[in-house]
């Protein structure tokens, strides 16, 4: 029996928020996407959120990622030193980064897809999520345009994230 609707939409909508790793790169891709500059706050997660959606394909499809988890966690700390060191880099080169990382992101959503879960549905839930702490990352890196050093705000955000995906490197992978 397949789910409702709204059951699909809402698996799909928690999957992105039960992980921590998934929830700070989310974060990340959006700060990041306001130091890029130039619209980078309207194309850079959307870049993310349609590379997340073709690695949540490729999940559903059976496909494999090898040492996909350890990508998802180096994500967030590369993510983070990108905002640290307030690189102001080539669009292009933000766009690459990001669409990796959005396969990187989308493939454990479509591994995981529950078996009565309608897949299209699911997708949108988890695409949703991901757009939502994407303009959570957009509005808190734009708050930071309102202190009178932005760069040392987004530095300390930043840092917050390297060293909280370094703890999840140590803490899940047990590197210690």
């Amino acid at each position: 029996m397949q789910a409702l609707f709204t059951d699909s939409v809402a698996y799909g909508f928690g999957h992105p928020l039960a992980g921590l790793d998934h929830l700070l790169a989310m974060f990340a891709v959006g700060l990041l996407s306001v130091q890029v500059g130039r619209l980078g706050w309207a194309y850079i997660p959307a870049i993310f959120v349609a590379f997340l959606i073709f690695g949540g394909i490729l999940g559903m499809m059976g496909q494999t990622i090898p040492q996909m988890e350890d990508g998802i966690l180096l994500s967030v700390i590369a993510l983070g030193v990108l905002i640290v060191f307030q690189l102001r880099f080539i669009p292009v080169i933000a766009v690459i980064v990001v669409a990796l990382f959005g396969v990187l992101h989308g493939y454990p959503h479509g591994t995981e897809i529950p078996a009565v879960a309608n897949a299209f549905q699911y997708i949108v839930g988890f695409s949703l999520a991901s757009a939502m702490m994407h303009l959570i990352g957009v509005g808190i890196g734009t708050i930071c345009d309102l202190f009178p050093n932005p760069r040392h705000v987004r530095g300390l955000l930043g840092s917050a994230l390297v060293g909280a995906g370094l703890v999840l490197l140590v803490t899940i992978k047990g590197f210690y």
